[in-house]
């Protein structure tokens, strides 16, 4: 799988220059993350951020992942 991670990486950084550029042509400057995971689960990223913000980033990803998991299905009339 070493080519898949070096193809995603190739590609996310790329996607981040783009993202990065962007952001800059509309002087914005703000924390994000482009991601990618493998079909064997590893997870490939390219961010602007401070390891302490990946952090906090993985808090709000597992809160939303609660979310979900807790979202009634649609047409489920459960309450």
């Amino acid at each position: 799988m070493a080519d898949g991670v070096r193809t995603l990486e190739k590609v996310l950084a790329e996607a981040d220059a783009l993202v990065r550029l962007r952001l800059k042509e509309m002087g914005l400057e703000v924390p994000h993350l482009v991601i990618a995971v493998t079909p064997d689960g590893e997870v490939v990223l390219r961010s602007n951020v401070s390891p302490d913000v990946l952090r906090t980033f993985g808090e709000d990803l597992k809160n939303i992942a609660d979310e979900l998991e807790a979202a009634p299905a649609s047409g489920d009339t459960t309450h």
